[in-house]
């Protein structure tokens, strides 16, 4: 497949773009240089972009975090909606749907982990810290005793590595990471519990990592996201209910912000092959994958005597089936090397 430069080179075919954040504008740090630039070209030349993110923020509060950037509504984007956003959406108003996903008529929660409980205020959702109250569990970013766990360096129980694509292959109990942590084996134990009280844990961002914190090469390290919780739940014989990228309501709800442009002149934009790519040709919008963000992360470490498209085949065929539930194409209609021109 051939790479295109920038956005700007396929921006032209569509009228209105759904743009993801992290490793499209964003490094974890700062917006890429000349992110900026090109939002506000783009918007300029009559394009709508909307913000579509799997932040479990919910939309205005992710919105002040960019503006501090500089990034701002009606410069830069027309709309930001956030999984967060879009599921406090669902369970303001459209409480049958959301009793219907969850498979109950819910009217507590119990929020584990660090949660971003915004998405609850002004609903009928009562939090409670109590887990037998509890109708279901919300899962928040997932932290343990020391923080964060890394997905990069993880050990099975023989001191053999474990590639980020196989983690969810594993007992989590017996995964440790170089220096002997086990952060994973606490995950493990609290999904147990919930699991013990028979709780449905809702998930509001499906992405199965993120980057986390420079380490001294200063280089961002993937660390475990409440996607990753959610499916080894699932594994353990649990329910997870999952909004955001990739599944189908967050796109549609997504689409009816693009003021009745055709889905043929719509683009989601995104690095992510499991949750931007598959969520896009799931709902028949085209894409455009980046190869900033998670692509470098697999890309990189493959054998340096494959040809760039041999790479793409692997990420596409071999590693995204182990990402996602979905089993719609992960093959994007256009690769671009960077968002910015």
């Amino acid at each position: 497949m051939e790479i295109e430069g920038s956005v700007m080179s396929v921006a032209e075919r569509y009228d209105a773009l759904l743009v993801d954040v992290f490793g499209v504008l964003f490094d974890g740090a700062a917006l890429f240089e000349r992110a900026l630039q090109t939002l506000e070209k783009l918007r300029r030349s009559g394009k709508r972009i909307i913000i579509l993110s799997n932040s479990t923020q919910v939309s205005e509060d992710a919105k002040v975090g960019y503006s501090q950037r500089g990034m701002i509504e009606e410069v830069h984007y027309d709309k930001f909606i956030t999984s967060g956003e879009f599921l406090h959406h669902v369970i303001v108003n459209r409480r049958k749907e959301f009793y219907e996903k969850i498979g109950m008529e819910a009217q507590t929660v119990k929020c584990i982990f660090m949660g971003n409980e915004g998405i609850f205020q002004g609903s009928h959702l009562k939090k409670t810290d109590d887990y037998e109250s509890a109708d279901f569990l919300y899962l928040g970013v997932p932290r343990i005793s020391y923080g964060a766990v890394r997905m990069d360096d993880v050990l099975d129980e023989f001191n053999n590595p474990v590639n980020l694509e196989d983690i969810l292959d594993h007992d989590w109990h017996k995964l440790k990471d170089s220096q002997g942590r086990r952060g994973f084996s606490e995950f493990a134990r609290q999904l147990e519990i919930c699991l013990g009280k028979n709780k449905i844990l809702l998930v509001a961002n499906p992405d199965i990592f993120a980057p986390g914190t420079l380490d001294h090469t200063r280089r961002r390290y993937p660390i475990v996201t409440q996607g990753c919780i959610g499916s080894y739940y699932e594994k353990l014989g649990g329910k997870a209910v999952y909004f955001g990228k990739p599944f189908r309501e967050i796109f549609e709800y997504a689409k009816t912000m693009v003021g009745g442009i055709p889905d043929e002149k719509i683009a989601m934009i995104g690095d992510t092959p499991w949750t931007d790519i598959v969520g896009a040709n799931a709902v028949g919008i085209d894409s455009v994958m980046v190869l900033t963000g998670i692509p470098t992360e697999f890309l990189d470490k493959m054998d340096r005597s494959m040809t760039i498209d041999e790479k793409l085949d692997s990420l596409f065929n071999e590693i995204t089936p182990k990402m996602t539930k979905m089993t719609n194409s992960a093959r994007p209609n256009y690769i671009i090397r960077r968002f910015p021109y």
